[in-house]
């Protein structure tokens, strides 16, 4: 089966190489040994095409400027995918450079929907948030196929928009983060994209700030890359706290550094006020670390409330506060949560993932998938 696969992301480039690139080339370095993969991303400078066992990379649009090379690989994208010759072409949809082939190619064409964003641009960016709501619309009034990180995501198509055909495939992580140590390190850790709206950094600081004279002993870690412009808000909000002193960041952590942080974390606070699918909550889980986290979409799939976390309502620092504080004084809980983590994430191995994802592509190719 020949696969044609559109994502603006790719692991190499500098601007947008994050985790859904990095899920899109572990799968289909999976599937390459029995399949042929065309692999097509967004330019970038230093951008060449290049190859390895069973994928061909190649990449879309032109400019050096962020804003201009997503908008040309949109445009390109969906030119170029109108005549491409493959079994199935699958989208990494993005609301942000959409690829629109799915109005011409219905029947071949899957999308994938990492993450759904709602109202949520309207919020960030007010009336310029019309054109990834409208894209985002699009796509689902449109589209046939479906690919979602989440079981709750992949309901809510089938429940909002009649006669979709959607597989919840997840994204894996690396097993080698597996740990049972019992290891504390007298810190809490929020691990991700650096964004302060949507990771919700804004409300984790406001808590923190609650219960930290309470707990003098413990710190809060935040660990990932974000914009300048977000980076540079943490650091004013940090300089402006009266516990500056204990909250630390890590803006560029290697694999050693991350299975470090996780190993030692006291537990994994994620606050996001909008999510995909949060793989640091199974790579806590995988660490034998509960997770606190909010009630929304993904974080809802990530982590089983009661079980090996706990979720609040988004938004609410005052809660936020109370159960950081129940998890940092009640260590049978701790534990508890983490153990039952431990087994959870064995649910979410990369082989499995890829395996779903592929009986999902040969149906669409066999015309079979409507009869799911």
């Amino acid at each position: 089966m020949k696969i044609a696969h559109y994502a603006y992301d790719n692991v190499n480039n500098p601007r947008c190489g994050g985790g859904g690139a990095f899920r899109e080339l572990t799968i289909h370095r999976h599937l390459a040994a029995r399949h042929e993969i065309l692999y097509y991303s967004g330019f970038f400078k230093g951008a060449r095409p290049y190859s390895e066992p069973g994928i061909r990379y190649a990449f879309l649009g032109f400019g050096s400027q962020y804003l201009l090379s997503r908008i040309t690989f949109a445009l390109c994208a969906t030119i170029h995918s109108l005549f491409v010759k493959a079994d199935v072409i699958v989208i990494g949809y993005s609301v942000f450079s959409p690829v629109l082939t799915f109005l011409f190619r219905r029947r071949k064409t899957i999308i994938e929907f990492y993450h759904l964003t709602g109202n949520v641009p309207f919020k960030k960016y007010l009336i310029f948030g019309l054109l990834p709501w409208f894209a985002e619309r699009l796509a689902l009034l449109c589209g046939c196929y479906f690919i979602t990180l989440t079981d709750s995501m992949a309901e809510y198509i089938r429940q909002k928009y009649r006669n979709k055909m959607v597989c919840a495939a997840y994204t894996g992580y690396d097993t080698a983060i597996n740990n049972t140590g019992k290891k504390d390190g007298k810190y809490i850790l929020c691990f991700g994209r650096i964004d302060i709206h949507m990771k919700g950094i804004d409300i984790l600081l406001d808590a923190f700030e609650k219960i930290a004279p309470s707990f003098p002993a413990y710190s809060l870690r935040l660990a990932g890359r974000g914009a300048q412009r977000d980076i540079a808000w943490l650091e004013k909000r940090i300089q402006q706290s009266p516990v500056k002193g204990r909250i630390y960041r890590d803006y560029n952590v290697d694999q050693t550094e991350k299975y470090r942080l996780f190993h030692g974390a006291t537990f994994l606070c994620m606050p996001s006020r909008f999510e995909g699918w949060c793989i640091s909550a199974v790579e806590a889980a995988a660490s034998s670390k509960a997770t606190l986290g909010t009630q929304i979409m993904g974080l809802k799939d990530s982590i089983c409330d009661g079980e090996t976390g706990i979720l609040v309502p988004a938004e609410n620092s005052n809660l936020l506060a109370e159960k950081m504080a129940l998890l940092l004084q009640d260590q049978s809980l701790r534990i508890r949560l983490g153990k039952n983590g431990y087994q959870w994430a064995r649910n979410f191995t990369w082989e499995r993932i890829a395996r779903l994802q592929e009986e999902f592509y040969v149906r669409v190719a066999a015309g079979k998938a409507l009869s799911l």
